[in-house]
Order: C-alpha cells, then structure tokens, then sequence
C-alpha cells in the first residue's frame, strides 16, 4: 500500500523539488493570499498554506480566510451551524475569519483587503470576476481528477459510481464558471478502497456520512500536500498551454449538487449492498408509509438511519419493500431488490424524532390508522 508520504516524495521528484530550498514565486513581494473555504477539506488546503507561512520563509506573509456566515438550523432554528473552517483559524494563529454570503460582499474584499493571490476550496460561490482582477494569481483544489466530476459533489458521485480510482487536481479559477480553468497539477490516481481503510481525522459531526467524511479527508491530505508543492516550486507561474498536461483519456463529466430524491428508496431495484452504500455517503435514506387519518390516504415519510445488510430474512418478507419487525433482536428488516435484506435499529416517521425499530413498531397502530396498521409495506 502507498502512503501519502510516499506520493509527496513522488510528487517532489517531479517537480524537481528538494524539500531544501524554497522558490519565491516571483522574486518580488511574497505572497498575500486571500483564501476562501468552508468545510473539512478546505481546511487541510489552508493547514498546507499556513505551515509554509509558519517558516518564516518569506515566500508567504499572510493569510485572509473569508468563509459564510453562521445560519441557524434545525427544530425552531435553535442550533447555530458555523462553518468548520471557523475553528481552526485560532489555532493557527490567523486572523479572524471574514464573513461573505453574496457577490457583492465578495467584490467589496476587493479595497478592504490587501492580497495578490486568490485560494478557493469548497467555498460554495463563484469568485467575482471583479476580484479575480485584482489578484495576479488564482487556484481551487477540486477532489476529482478534472475534467471528471465537474462540480459541486465529485466525491459523492466517485464513490456511488463505485470508481476504483479518483484523485486531486489544482486549477486556476475561472471568473464566470466552476471548474473551467486550467489544470496546474494534478495528483497520481489514488485507490478508493485504500483511501477508505485510512478512516477520518478531523472531527466530523455527527451527520457526515462516513465514506464521504473518510474521503473529504484522505483528498483533503493529498490536496494540501500538491498545493504546498506547486506554492513552494512556482508551478502557479506556469504557462497553462505550454505546463501541466491533463491525462486525455480522462473524459469529462459532472457531479452536480445531490438532491433529495437520490436518497429516496426505489425497494424494485435497489438491493441491500446499494442502500448501504448510499447510507456512508449520502446519509439517511427515506421511503414512503401508507396511512390513514381522519379518513384520508396519505403518504408518510419514514427515514432510515441505522441499516446494515443482513443475511437473515424472515419468512414473512416476500415482496420488495415488505418490513417486518422481530420482537427478539429488536430490529425491523426490510426485504430488498434480488432478494436481499437489511436491518434496521433506528428510524424515524414524519413529524417524530428518531426512535428505535422497537418504539417505532409499538405506535404504528396509531399512526397508521387501523386500516393501514397491518399493511407492512413501505412503498417508493
């Protein structure tokens, strides 16, 4: 197994850097970089940038982060969400973060800041053109090997997609549209499987997906390992017709933003493998339950958020989307496409909280109706 470790030293060989000696990137002022990010990933990318600023090298003087503002979220917006890359700011001895949530907050860091060079790691908006100006250089680091999975969820699609590889590129920023700008460099395809036995290690909230949070992560590394090394060499100088050359036989596709209904359960076609699956990198799925109050038929959303496949299945399953719930395990099993199942411990049914599969079999009656009660079926 190749370690990290092991792909910056060949990444350093490449580009012809000795780990000794630092290239300023101009021979003229140092670096100021007004960086733009978010999440977990972002900041691995500002973690690389700040340990050459900590050198006192003279390569890079500053650093501005700018991030989005805290929103208030969940039941009666009681929780107060800050991005993630809020709190690692004062550990590593930056200023405070700036606060942009629109283009025009955007452009007015144009004169109140004072940089010569734009970083943009999942930051979420499109870098003004107006303030692209103002830099001499610009990059994002993108979890994808460009030009695959343009857009917002390449890590998401490379592992439903099951891709066997997937990696890192660098790119300029383009200033009217994501991930059209010219490829500066790009990381060796890395082995998803392997990536995935490393684990996480940020601290990830509870909610995160843990094959996306083990990926944002791995990717994150390797991002702030390449972009530590095109800073330190100056490959950002590069002439983009004439420097890196993208791998051709990369074909260009999309990963737009996920949507709702790709967490919804279609129990024909989807077998227990893929639920699982999706469950480590989208998050909770949901089906749909047949009711019945106050004489109406309605549809209830039921939301998975425990599952696992399972061998087992009881004899009282027999059509995709039958469930059934077993007093002595305490689990609710579910019959899948191609005659697979899986289990289920925790669940929740539209308007309650999360609950086990025990709470939630003993007041099905009355939620259901009883007309409907007996009907153990989810449907799409």
């Amino acid at each position: 197994m190749v370690s990290l470790g092991s792909l910056v030293f060949a990444w350093s060989k490449r580009l012809n850097y000795s780990g000794r000696r630092y290239y300023f990137h101009n021979g003229k002022d140092p670096l100021k970089i007004l960086f733009f990010g978010s999440d977990e990933f972002s900041i691995h990318s500002l973690r690389a940038l700040n340990d050459i600023k900590s050198t006192g090298s003279g390569i890079l003087d500053s650093i501005q982060v700018v991030t989005r503002s805290p929103k208030w979220c969940g039941r009666g917006k009681s929780i107060l969400k800050e991005t993630p890359i809020m709190h690692v700011t004062d550990t590593m001895g930056l200023q405070n973060a700036l606060f942009c949530d629109n283009k025009q907050e955007l452009i007015s860091l144009r004169d109140s800041v004072d940089f010569n060079m734009i970083v943009a790691v999942s930051f979420g908006q499109l870098i003004p053109p107006e303030l692209l100006e103002k830099s001499s250089w610009s990059m994002n680091v993108h979890p994808s090997l460009l030009p695959k999975y343009k857009g917002s969820s390449p890590i998401q699609y490379s592992l439903l997609n099951r891709d066997e590889f997937t990696g890192v590129s660098i790119q300029t920023l383009h200033p009217t549209k994501f991930d059209h700008g010219s490829i500066i460099c790009q990381t060796p395809p890395l082995n998803v499987a392997e990536l995935l036995k490393k684990g996480t290690v940020s601290n990830f909230v509870e909610e995160t997906p843990l094959k996306t949070a083990i990926l944002m992560d791995q990717l994150g590394i390797a991002g702030g390992y390449l972009l530590k090394n095109i800073v330190l060499k100056g490959l950002y100088l590069q002439d983009p017709k004439t420097g890196y050359q993208p791998n051709p036989d990369i074909k260009p596709s999309y990963a737009p933003r996920i949507k709702s209904e790709q967490r919804k359960i279609h129990w024909e076609n989807d077998d227990a493998c893929t639920l699982t699956n999706k469950i480590g990198i989208l998050g909770p799925l949901y089906t749909f339950k047949e009711v019945k109050l106050k004489s109406k038929d309605l549809l209830k959303r039921i939301i998975f958020h425990e599952v696992k496949e399972t061998l087992e299945r009881p004899a009282q399953l027999i059509y995709p989307g039958d469930f059934y719930y077993d007093g002595s395990t305490k689990l609710l099993y579910v019959l899948c496409s191609g005659n697979t199942c899986i289990s289920i411990s925790k669940l929740q049914f539209e308007g309650f909280a999360v609950e086990s599969a025990e709470s939630f079999n003993s007041k099905l009656r009355k939620r259901c109706g009883r007309d409907l009660f007996e009907k153990t079926l989810f449907v799409n």
